[in-house]
């Protein structure tokens, strides 16, 4: 489970700094702003504070 949540918590920096780049760039280049950007950042940061909630199951013997 330790595994899964490591992956989730990258997966989550992953998409919140390609949302930032992104937005950055739409920014720097004059573009029509389009909120999916935004959307990638949300995702990511939600991604992010679930990996935090989320618990092992440690199981005692």
């Amino acid at each position: 489970m330790k595994e899964i949540i490591s992956i989730t918590r990258y997966f989550g920096w992953f998409i919140l700094l390609v949302g930032i780049i992104l937005n950055i760039k739409m920014y720097f280049f004059n573009e029509w702003p389009t909120y999916m950007f935004y959307v990638l950042c949300f995702f990511g940061i939600l991604l992010i504070g679930t990996s935090y909630l989320m618990k092992p199951n440690i199981k005692s013997k």
